[in-house]
Formats: C-alpha cells, sequence, structure tokens
C-alpha cells in the first residue's frame, strides 16, 4: 500500500467540513402523535444525521389528509431540535411544541388558507435539557411540563411564563406526566423508578404513589383513582391511588414500553413499545387485562406515538420511525 503525501492543513480541512453540502439529506422520524377534538393531527418528528440534529412539525387539517399515501410528508415548522412531544392549544390553529434544547414554543397558522403558513409565537428555554412531556391543566391557558433535566414546569401560555418550577423534582429524567382528571393535580413517571403526585399550591410531592424496580417510561389517568404505567422492562401496570401499595402487573411485553393512549369513552389502552408491534388491551372490571388487538407488520419501524381518533371511538392512529401514519380498526366480538 502506497503512503499518500499529501498533507492537509487542520484549517483547511475544517473549511471543507463546514462547505461541505454532500450527504445533507435527512429523514423524518415521526415521534409524537396529537389529534384535537376538531381531528386536526399533529405529528412532531426529528432528523437526525452525524452532522444535523434537526426536527419539525407536520399539521394535517383531518385524519384523511395524513393517511393519503399520495401525500409526502412536507413540515411546516422547521425547528433547530427534535420534538418529543406536543399538543394543540384548544380548538384554535395553535399548539405547543417540546423541544430537544429545553425550550418550549407555541406556534400558530396565519389566517391565509391559501398559504396556510405557521409561525412561532413564542419560546422560552427554561428547561436544562430537553422537554420530554407535557400536559394540559386549564385549556389554552395552563400547561405543565416536564424534562430530561428532572424539573417539572407550570405555564401560564397566554403570558409564556412558569407560574409554578419544581427543580429537582426527580432526580433522572422525567418520562410522563399526567394531569388528574377535572383538578390541578398531576402524576409524573420518572427513569428514578418513582411516580409521584403533585399539587400547584405544594412545592413538593403530595405523596410517592410508585417505587417501581425500573425506571418508568410512561404514566395515565384511567379514572379519578386509577392510574396505568409502563416500564423499561416492558411491564404494563396499573395502582390505585387510594391503595398505592398494591401495584396489578397487567401485562409483560418483550421490550420497554414507551407509550401508552387511553381511549376515554371507553375501557381500551393503546400501548406501543421500543419495537414495530401496535397493542390494544381492555381494562376489565376486576382490574385485569386482555389484549385484544396485536399487529406487527404495518410500521416498518419503531413506534412511536399513539393518538386515538376524535371521532371514531375504535379507531387508533400510530406513527413510528419508518415516516409513516398508520390507522388501526379496533374489532371487539
Amino acid at each position: 500500500m502506497e503512503n499518500s503525501n499529501k498533507i492537509v492543513p487542520p484549517h483547511l480541512n475544517a473549511e471543507v467540513y463546514r462547505s461541505d453540502t454532500t450527504g445533507t439529506s435527512t429523514m423524518s422520524y415521526f415521534d409524537h402523535i396529537s389529534i384535537n377534538e376538531e381531528n386536526r393531527v399533529l405529528i412532531g418528528c426529528s432528523e437526525l444525521t452525524g452532522r444535523y440534529w434537526n426536527g419539525g412539525a407536520i399539521i394535517h387539517t383531518s385524519v384523511s389528509e395524513g393517511k393519503n399515501p399520495q401525500n409526502i410528508p412536507k413540515k411546516n415548522i422547521h425547528l433547530s431540535s427534535g420534538t418529543a412531544d406536543g399538543c394543540f392549544l384548544g380548538k384554535l390553529d395553535k399548539l405547543l411544541l417540546c423541544q430537544d434544547n429545553g425550550s418550549v414554543s407555541i406556534w400558530s397558522s396565519s389566517c391565509d388558507e391559501v398559504w396556510k403558513m405557521w409561525s412561532e409565537d413564542v419560546s422560552v428555554a427554561e428547561h436544562d435539557d430537553a422537554v420530554l412531556a407535557v400536559d394540559c391543566l386549564t385549556p389554552e391557558t395552563e400547561y405543565v411540563t416536564a424534562g430530561a433535566d428532572g424539573n417539572i414546569k407550570v405555564w401560564d401560555v397566554n403570558e409564556m411564563i412558569c407560574t409554578h418550577n419544581y427543580i429537582a423534582a426527580h432526580s433522572m429524567s422525567i418520562c410522563g406526566v399526567a394531569v388528574l382528571p377535572n383538578s390541578k393535580s398531576f402524576v409524573t413517571g420518572s427513569l428514578d423508578e418513582y411516580i409521584s403526585l403533585w399539587d400547584e399550591v405544594v412545592d413538593k410531592p403530595i405523596v410517592d404513589l410508585v417505587k417501581n424496580d425500573c425506571g418508568v417510561r410512561c404514566v395515565q389517568w384511567i379514572n379519578e383513582n386509577k392510574l396505568i404505567f409502563g416500564d423499561e422492562s416492558g411491564v404494563l401496570s396499573l395502582v390505585d391511588a387510594r391503595n398505592p401499595k398494591s401495584i396489578i402487573r397487567l401485562k409483560e411485553f418483550p421490550a420497554a414500553v414507551h407509550r401508552i393512549a387511553i381511549n376515554r369513552n371507553s375501557d381500551k389502552v393503546a400501548v406501543c413499545c421500543d419495537n414495530k408491534i401496535v397493542s390494544v388491551c381492555a381494562i376489565n372490571a376486576d382490574d385485569s387485562a386482555e389484549v385484544i388487538y396485536y399487529d406487527r407488520h404495518t410500521h416498518g419501524n419503531i413506534v412511536r406515538g399513539l393518538a386515538w381518533d376524535g371521532r371514531e371511538d375504535l379507531v387508533l392512529h400510530t406513527v413510528g420511525w419508518d415516516g409513516e401514519m398508520k390507522s388501526h380498526d379496533i374489532v371487539t366480538n
């Protein structure tokens, strides 16, 4: 083998790197999906390459528009970082995005029906790491976010100020937050293995509901007393806040449970893990669970987001790292 006698000065090498535009095309990895009451669809995505770590959001005016295979996804919003969660702010053309750079941003669309441009109203970076989860305390007014920095923040989205700041709420990343229905209380699930109950008027957790044997990845309330959570070992569990010492193991999955979605009009719970499988469980009156739907072929890559249809109770929509939105008809006997 011949030795190369060509020497490239370091400063010229850096200039070549800065000006190189080859291989910069990126693929959108869909990370979350939200559907509002008007059946508008919000899909958040990340774009990861060796040189870039960007993201964005795609907004569809209807579910059918998002499912159209001829409709090539085109980002309506471009971000300088990925986004792990987001939501619509009420029924208006306004939304909130959680970003990996620690910022929470509010976006709104113009009244121009032809271009339907989205613009950033305000962005505030108060989290010290990626913002991983968001939920609504008061529609169009108060929202709570949690991040990889272990902090929780309650936001007045009209003024875009943090009204409550829970610093070091957990010792590790907070992956899930869920507001107790019809209240100002909420729970957080963290990789530090705890699920804690919080209230706006108290600076410390009211109680640690669960001390799990591994990190908690997602948590949702089923009703005003019971909540369901998934962990890194792939176990889906249920706990009654009135008797938190009694934890019921509902189902075991072959990979870590990434996200769960509760159907508020039935006893159905959709589950996606760190794989391509989409499952739906029915929670029975005796707090047992039965898998009534199982799909492992619809998506070509890991499933990341779940959302129930806003108008059809037994239709579930999913997104994943294959960059596609899929729909599932949950047929019951």
